[in-house]
């Protein structure tokens, strides 16, 4: 990999750490950081400044005592791998409050894919679900499988095994997915059975998805289910999220 650092210029050069702090703090919840059991980050591309742990800078400066680590390296599909983790921290019944912090930023001094000529804002998202009860935004479940023959299929199986988690029909179901994947499904009955069809704008890198539930968070009705389904066109995975929105949470 040859350096060209002349790329940093006229980038943004935001730093992870620097990121999260504006995020939690504009949106106020850096104030329930001790209330936070498992802090999660999950990244498409490097950080900025890999010299510093952003989860341990967290917790130094929120003195919170949650247990943390990133998940990187997958795609745009690090922040559903990151929430499969969590629900399993969730169901063990030792956690009971997680947060997912999605962040990107494309200051990279190296060519890669995905980063083009013109620069692009860095973005980032901030999730926080409790462990499934009755009342406070809740974790239902994640899926995440490979589509071996037919996409829209194997979506299906997807939705099919989390509406089975907790016994809800496909009519009370909000369903927003990534554009390229409702072009998959749209002509399904099972997709047309569902209470809301929608898709996100995929443009903002990893937290693109994160953006558009933020948007459905605000104006859920109550006691709704989300299902969020992202589509990684390249690789044939789809990852899915169902969350139950009953109560109040910060997106």
């Amino acid at each position: 990999m040859v350096p060209r650092f002349h790329l940093l210029e006229g980038r943004y050069n935001n730093a992870y750490h620097d990121m999260s702090v504006l995020l939690l703090e504009e949106s106020g919840l850096d104030q329930i950081m001790g209330d936070v059991d498992v802090l999660l980050l999950a990244y498409h591309f490097p950080n900025i400044r890999p010299d510093i742990s952003i989860v341990n800078y967290l917790m130094d400066r929120y003195q919170a005592r949650f247990l943390s680590f990133a998940v990187n390296d997958m795609g745009f599909g690090a922040p559903f791998a990151a929430l499969h983790m969590l629900q399993h921290y969730l169901n063990s019944g030792n956690y009971d409050r997680g947060m997912l912090l999605v962040l990107d930023q494309t200051s990279l001094p190296y060519e890669t894919e995905g980063v083009g000529e013109i620069v692009e804002p860095d973005t980032g998202a901030v999730l926080v679900l409790d462990r499934l009860a009755e009342g406070g935004s809740s974790l239902v479940g994640v899926e995440i499988q490979y589509a071996e023959s037919s996409i829209a299929e194997t979506a299906e199986l997807l939705l099919d095994r989390l509406c089975v988690q907790v016994s809800v029909n496909l009519a009370q179901i909000r369903l927003l997915v990534h554009p390229l994947l409702e072009q998959e499904v749209s002509g399904t009955e099972w997709f047309h059975a569902t209470g809301w069809q929608g898709s996100y704008d995929p443009a903002h890198w990893s937290a693109a998805p994160f953006f558009g539930l933020k948007q459905l968070l605000e104006d859920r009705c109550t006691d709704e289910y989300i299902c969020l389904m992202h589509l990684e066109p390249d690789d044939k995975f789809i990852y899915a999220l169902l969350i139950h929105t009953g109560g109040y949470e910060e997106l």
